[in-house]
C-alpha cells in the first residue's frame, strides 16, 4: 500500500467513524492528507469504493489481531482461554478505536442493505470474532471447564455483552477496566453453569 492511499485510508476511517458516512466528504478525506479531490478518486474511485476499502481494513486489523492472539491461548482451559479472550477482545478494541466506533455506526448496516460487497465484508469481521468465541466455547466443553451448551448461542451473548462494554466505553458513558472483573465473573458464571438453554 503506497504512503498516500494509506493516509487517505486512516483520515477516511476517522472521518467515518467521528461523522459517519453521510456527513463525511472526500473533500474533507483530501483536505486532511493535503491531497486534492482527484487523488482520493484515483485510489479509491468513489466515496462508496472509499468506504469499502475502509471496511476491508477494519477486517484485515481484526484478522490480524486474532491469528496473532490464537497460539498465546494453547494449552490453556476452555474457560481460561474464554477470558484471555475477553481481555484480548477490549485490548484490540481500544488499540483500533476508530474502527470499532465505525462498526458501531449504522451507516455500514444500511449499505449493506443494497451493497452484497459491503454485507460480504461486515459478514466476514463478525464471523472471524464469533468463531474466537465459539472455539474457547468448545474447548471449554470438551475439557470440562464449562457447562453443556449451545455453542453458537453461547458465543453470540458472550459476544453481545462485551460488545456492549466497549460500546459504552467508547461513548465515555463507563470505564471498562472498572467493570471488567465483574464482566468476567458473569461470563464465567453463564458458562460455567450452562445457562443458556438451546
Amino acid at each position: 500500500m503506497t504512503s498516500k492511499r494509506a493516509a487517505i485510508l486512516d483520515a477516511a476511517t476517522w472521518l467515518f467513524s467521528t461523522k459517519g458516512f453521510r456527513e463525511a466528504s472526500t473533500t474533507e478525506v483530501a483536505r486532511l492528507t493535503g491531497s486534492a479531490d482527484g487523488t482520493i478518486f484515483y485510489h479509491f474511485e468513489s466515496k462508496e469504493k472509499l468506504f469499502l476499502a475502509v471496511l476491508e481494513d477494519v477486517k484485515a486489523r481484526i484478522e490480524g489481531g486474532f491469528a496473532a492472539f490464537q497460539p498465546s491461548t494453547d494449552g490453556l482451559s476452555g474457560i481460561e482461554a474464554l477470558e484471555g479472550l475477553v481481555g484480548f477482545y477490549l485490548q484490540l478494541a481500544a488499540d483500533n478505536e476508530e474502527q470499532f466506533m465505525l462498526l458501531h455506526r449504522h451507516h455500514a448496516y444500511d449499505l449493506a442493505k443494497v451493497n452484497q460487497e459491503a454485507r460480504a465484508l461486515l459478514e466476514a469481521i463478525y464471523d472471524r470474532i464469533i468463531r474466537a468465541f465459539e472455539h474457547a466455547i468448545q474447548r471449554g466443553q470438551e475439557d470440562g471447564s464449562m457447562g453443556t451448551l449451545p455453542v453458537h448461542k453461547t458465543a453470540l451473548l458472550v459476544y453481545m455483552m462485551i460488545d456492549g462494554l466497549v460500546r459504552l466505553k467508547h461513548y465515555n458513558l463507563y470505564d471498562a477496566g472498572s467493570l471488567f472483573e465483574d464482566f468476567l465473573a458473569g461470563v464465567r458464571r453463564l458458562v460455567e453453569a450452562g445457562g443458556v438453554s438451546g
